[in-house]
């Protein structure tokens, strides 16, 4: 096996990183047609990627893959704009939020190659509902990341709370015990980083859309109809939860931002979240696994750790929220099957389980989960890959605005959660997909 490490400019596009991987063996059959790959990402690199790679070529001997990693600002207008042209790749990956948008553009698996079932006895729930439509495969992930509750022992340790908070009431009791605000108006320390938008002005919470998700599935809330026509974010819980499962997430989110809220613990004074947990001054963050290396960069010797994301309530079953990438075929390519006969090799249990062992990533295989549980780093949400689920939105980026922006409305602007939530509601509407 060779590896070939290429460099190259797009346009304004800065250095990429093209990593080639071609295989070839001695002693076996020779291939009828040689399989020839060009797979695109963000985030893995080619060295990340490598132990999938050699597990294909034990099987796959003469098959060729090239690996580009994309910059992940660029990406997805870089790969519209490949596609678009017929240059794109063979491969390439999407954000689990990403195949309602896609799916005229790629390709499913064979049946013959793979079939239903045996995709569904494998991969947790949330990769089946985010890759799978009419019982056809669309797609496969190499992981799931899920959101955990991020706390600052020394800091709970101070205020007297010996475990971390497991219900939404136990969330806003420690959060007042743990909250402390000077004169000026800035936190000291905020109990948890909650209450504004990702893009707020300043106090910005990563991934803060996400965090509302969260909250309204705990809720029972729905997404959008089966058909994807309509949103339905509005609507009272199926499962009898909650008449107004949006609503009371929003309520429950801005109530931390809230200066007449007893939860009151953030504004636009605060750090971002990741730096105000980093800092020491905030307490808790619910954030996925890749925050932990974020947090250890801006200080080593912080003394923290992390536990399931607080609950409504312990009665009924944990509901999480994941956010991950995946991979899908494009339409384009001259090797649908070789393409998907790779993506089928290097999501088999051998490939994960060594792919786990060189890098700790919660795992989207239940058969490797129970493994995980133990683990320090990353048992937690692995665990959370069990009960997580999606929000269903047509197209991510613009939803997400909306959502960001109702925040910001009710927050910064003094409009009623509800007429906020009306409001977006309303332009959600016209952004629709039909779903198969």
């Amino acid at each position: 096996m060779k590896l070939k490490l290429q460099n190259s400019r797009l346009g304004k596009i800065g250095l990429l990183a093209l990593i080639a991987l071609v295989f070839s063996g001695c002693g076996s059959k020779p291939a009828v047609k040689p399989v020839n790959l060009v797979v695109w990402s963000v985030f893995e690199d080619g060295a990340q990627f490598q132990p999938l790679l050699a597990h294909y070529q034990k099987t796959h001997p003469s098959a060729t893959v090239s690996f580009v990693v994309k910059p992940v600002e660029t990406y997805e207008e870089d790969l519209i704009n490949a596609l678009a042209s017929g240059q794109g790749p063979d491969i390439f990956t999407v954000n689990n939020a990403w195949l309602p948008k896609y799916l005229d553009k790629v390709v499913p698996a064979p049946e013959a190659l793979w079939n239903y079932t045996d995709y569904k006895n494998a991969f947790v729930d949330v990769v089946v509902n985010d890759f799978v439509r009419d019982r056809k495969i669309y797609g496969i992930a190499n992981y799931v990341d899920s959101l955990a509750l991020y706390y600052n022992k020394d800091l709970l340790g101070s205020a007297g709370i010996a475990t971390p908070p497991k219900t939404w009431d136990e969330l806003q009791r420690d959060t007042q015990k743990l909250t402390r605000q000077s004169q000026l108006g800035y936190f000291n320390r905020s109990g948890v980083a909650l209450g504004l938008s990702s893009t707020a002005p300043g106090g910005q919470i990563h991934r803060a859309e996400d965090l509302l998700y969260l909250f309204a599935l705990q809720k029972g809330g729905q997404s959008w109809s089966p058909d994807g026509s309509t949103p339905l974010f509005g609507q009272p819980s199926q499962n009898g939860l909650s008449q107004q499962p949006a609503l009371d997430a929003i309520n429950f989110f801005t109530s931390f931002s809230n200066p007449v809220s007893r939860n009151y613990t953030w504004n636009t004074k605060s750090d971002y979240s990741i730096d105000a947990f980093a800092n020491g001054r905030a307490a808790m963050i619910i954030d996925y696994s890749y925050a932990r290396q974020l947090i250890q960069q801006k200080a080593s010797n912080l003394n923290f750790d992390v536990a399931s994301v607080p609950q409504p309530d312990l009665d009924n079953p944990e509901v999480n929220f994941a956010n991950y990438w995946g991979y899908v075929v494009s339409k384009q390519t001259e090797s649908a099957d070789g393409a998907w006969e790779f993506l089928k090799t290097i999501s088999e249990k051998t490939a994960l389980d060594q792919y786990y062992a060189a890098h700790k990533l919660p795992s989207s295989r239940k058969d490797l989960i129970e493994l995980q549980t133990q683990d320090p780093d990353i048992g937690v949400f692995a665990h959370a890959n069990l009960t997580a689920k999606n929000f269903y939105r047509p197209d991510q980026r613009k939803v997400d605005a909306l959502i960001s922006k109702m925040l910001d409305d009710v927050t910064l602007r003094g409009i009623a959660p509800g007429t906020a939530l009306g409001q977006a509601l309303g332009q959600a509407g016209a952004i629709t997909i039909p779903r198969p």
